[in-house]
């Protein structure tokens, strides 16, 4: 497993919060002085942020905590839920409902395959090799000889590794990830 494996792991575990306090502390101040741990979790973000988004916010009733909190102080003992029973024979007509419908299903989902499969396949790669090495070399261009003297090895690190993922980015064709990596090596400052 590689460094940047490890770092990707490590922002991944940070953003969907599976980390414990302790280890969430030690990632937040890291991520200060590490520039491409930090690019990482802003991807995962990134990448996790519509499924945040596509979930309806359900709150819970005001008084739930009380009851609860009171509960718990009084040792009062929870009252269990009633059960109702379903009804257990289906009548014919139901049967007939439920086959038709799964059937249905199963034909549209066949259909969705067979117009998904016989499609042509054509390319994503939006951004060419050429453009992908004159945006490096751009980068990698603007830096004098002066400010590589300024920051520290771990930084100057830091800064070829999200350089590096920035042109990977470019090179496989995630022009959106490409662009906002370069974007933020453009707003360095040494």
């Amino acid at each position: 497993m590689t460094e940047d494996d490890d770092i990707d792991g490590l922002a991944g575990e940070y953003v969907l919060g599976s980390l414990g306090p302790a280890e969430r502390a030690e990632v937040n101040t890291r991520r200060r002085a590490d520039i491409s741990l930090a690019a990482s979790i802003e991807a995962w973000q990134r990448r996790l942020s519509p499924l945040g988004e596509s979930a309806p916010g359900i709150s819970p009733p005001a008084e739930l905590f009380d009851s609860i909190l009171s509960r718990i102080v009084t040792g009062q003992p929870i009252v269990a839920a009633q059960v109702i029973a379903l009804p257990r024979r289906r009548k014919s007509w139901q049967r007939i409902i439920a086959v038709g419908a799964s059937a249905l299903a199963a034909c549209l989902a066949l259909t969705i395959g067979w117009v998904i499969h016989t499609q042509p396949r054509t390319s994503t790669k939006h951004v060419t090799a050429m453009e992908c090495s004159r945006l490096y070399k751009e980068f990698w261009g603007k830096l004098k000889n002066d400010n590589y003297a300024r920051i520290s090895a771990e930084q100057l690190a830091g800064v070829s590794r999200m350089a590096l993922r920035a042109y990977d980015a470019c090179q496989a064709g995630d022009e959106w990830d490409a662009n906002a990596l370069f974007k933020r090596l453009d707003r360095l400052r040494f």
